[in-house]
């Protein structure tokens, strides 16, 4: 009777080693297709990735072109010379121009940014229809006399019917010789 049981024992052990080790076999199957899959998807993701940067690269001699092109329409100004009043009465031509009225504008330092010096310009007490205001934005982006780019505004009603008032950040792209 005691060889039975100690038989018995020796079944029911080696049958829960068995299931333990197919217990560890599933999970590590679950866990493993889970990684698979992750790994596909980053696999995926950077095949992405390297296809658009190998485009980019193929096509460095028309964006060096693009740049060249853009970089000779910049206006250049002497080195040394002060371009903000240059800059401040260009926006305000192109607002009296576009009937936006500007009460107050200002212009902060200029910051190298890369090739180009970048002049940042506040315009506050910005006022005029929301046409006059779209259409002074769109001369400013597509003048010739500059490159000027929004890079901030406010607006909020004014308190003459149909009139908006605000403020708005520009920058003034340029190179000194």
């Amino acid at each position: 009777m005691n060889e039975s049981k100690l038989t018995e024992k020796a079944l029911l052990a080696i049958l829960v080693v068995v299931l333990l080790y197919a217990g560890a076999g599933v999970l590590w199957f679950l866990n493993s297709e889970r990684a698979w899959k992750r790994a596909a998807s980053r696999y995926e993701k950077e095949c992405a990735r390297f296809e658009r940067e190998e485009k980019l690269i193929s096509e460095k001699r028309k964006w060096d072109e693009l740049y060249d092109s853009e970089k000779a329409a910049m206006p250049t100004f002497e080195a040394g010379k002060a371009t903000d009043t240059v800059w401040m009465r260009k926006v305000e031509d192109l607002a009296r121009t576009n009937l936006v009225l500007i009460t107050q504008i200002d212009s902060g330092a200029e910051t190298e940014a890369g090739d180009v010096l970048e002049l940042p310009i506040t315009v506050g007490g910005l006022e005029g229809s929301l046409e006059a205001i779209v259409k002074f934005m769109h001369a400013l982006e597509n003048t010739s006399e500059g490159m000027f780019d929004v890079r901030e505004m406010n607006l909020r009603p004014s308190q003459k019917k149909g009139y908006l008032r605000g403020s708005m950040s520009i920058t003034c792209a340029y190179m000194r010789e």
